[in-house]
């Protein structure tokens, strides 16, 4: 998706705090899609936690699951006296380091908990994981890259649960044809009310 020239790159105070901590906290270097996708995951557990998200920003329904648009923006469109982006050797990968989070005072006690959780959590977490993790705490899109509104609520908070992944993950393997192979047709209403 190409990103609109009109937008900007300025980032919400307490979304640039979520990040610096997150940063700090995740044992080896943030990467860009950690970097964008963190952040819903740490709005959805706020809203569930503090009644509120915390990031003030937009989550977004990309192609490769939700996005936090204004960390996009922001680190995709830099320079910023904040966050550092480098490319990693023989990858298209790219590291995002802090080199100011003096934004980290702008959370809560409870606020940095909840970072501190999801960093902890979600920090092994491929990109390719945590896309799917987010297409699947948002069933009711349909269509990704529409740049649709991500689901905060409980339901997507419920979706974070492993018993949740796991089952939607199992159901997921399932196709028309593998149930066509798999399955016996019925000769007998009995056999099945048996």
């Amino acid at each position: 998706m190409e990103p609109d020239s009109r937008m900007t790159t300025q980032m919400p105070v307490k979304l640039e705090a979520v990040l610096a901590r997150l940063c700090r906290r995740i044992p080896h270097a943030l990467n860009t899609t950690q970097a964008v996708k963190l952040p819903y995951l740490v709005d959805v557990l706020a809203n569930h936690v503090l009644g509120h998200p915390i990031t003030g920003g937009h989550h977004q329904a990309w192609k490769h699951g939700v996005v936090t648009e204004e960390a996009w923006q922001h680190l995709a469109h830099g320079p910023s006296a904040v966050f550092r982006v480098t490319p990693v050797r023989f990858s298209e990968e790219t590291r995002v380091e802090v080199l100011d989070d003096s934004s980290a005072e702008a959370l809560s006690e409870d606020e940095r908990r909840i970072v501190d959780f999801v960093a902890e959590e979600y920090a092994y977490v491929s990109a390719t994981e945590l896309g799917l993790l987010t297409k699947r705490m948002n069933p009711a899109i349909s269509s990704w890259g529409g740049n649709r509104a991500a689901d905060l609520g409980e339901d997507a908070y419920e979706r974070m649960s492993p018993v949740y992944l796991e089952m939607a993950e199992s159901v997921a393997e399932i196709s028309l044809d593998r149930l066509r192979r798999e399955s016996r047709p019925i000769s007998s209403p009995e056999d099945v009310v048996a």
